[in-house]
């Protein structure tokens, strides 16, 4: 285990981020458990790799965008471009969430990593996106919506999740990606090792 990874968790309000990791961590949310609306709240958890490590984690439960506030949900930039600004510099991964039955949401998500873009350059952050269904119901709208997210992050090259707050089964794959993402084997040096061999020296004059 070395660094603490830092994840933001991010998109419009009530679309789930605080119920899939409080799930993710504590595996305790039931259906009809009341999540109260978020400010700011930080979570530690220590999550497992492919290869059966475990990392620390900082997971980052944002407050989420306000669609009453927003003065447009895909171009209010000036909204989208501070929380980058505040967020960007220490983190080390974004999560966009979105719910499947709202448009708005994944225009948000698209937004903010647009303006992530911006700065992402200066560090490496990776990207993820999750799917979630708020409506516990799938509808032509709702399969839409996922269509159009799975082939913009297919475009953006960002990996898709589909993950249900109640089944906690659908969020291990997620992290432990995540996990393995963030912490990648190092790569063995093509430098040959160096060692110390006795020499031998022959006098060819005997």
């Amino acid at each position: 285990m070395g660094k603490t990874n830092r994840v933001v968790v991010c998109g419009l309000k009530r679309v789930g981020k605080t119920s899939i990791i409080e799930q993710s961590i504590y595996g305790n949310l039931k259906k009809g458990t009341e999540i109260f609306p978020t400010i700011e709240d930080i979570y530690v958890a220590n999550v497992e790799t492919d290869r059966g490590s475990r990392e620390k984690f900082n997971f980052y439960d944002t407050a989420g965008f306000d669609l009453n506030t927003l003065q447009s949900v895909n171009s209010d930039c000036s909204a989208y471009a501070s929380f980058i600004r505040q967020y960007a510099p220490q983190a080390d991964c974004f999560i966009f969430v979105y719910d499947t039955s709202s448009q708005s949401s994944l225009d948000c998500v698209c937004a903010l990593k647009q303006e992530l873009d911006k700065v992402k350059d200066k560090k490496e952050i990776v990207m993820i996106v999750f799917a979630h269904n708020m409506t516990e119901q799938y509808t032509s709208l709702s399969d839409a919506i996922k269509s159009n997210a799975i082939q913009w992050c297919t475009r953006e090259k960002i990996r898709h999740f589909d993950v249900d707050a109640f089944n906690r089964k659908s969020l291990h794959e997620p992290f432990i990606y995540l996990a393995s993402k963030l912490s990648p084997v190092p790569n063995r040096s093509s430098f040959p090792q160096l060692s110390m061999v006795r020499k031998t020296v022959r006098n060819e004059f005997n």
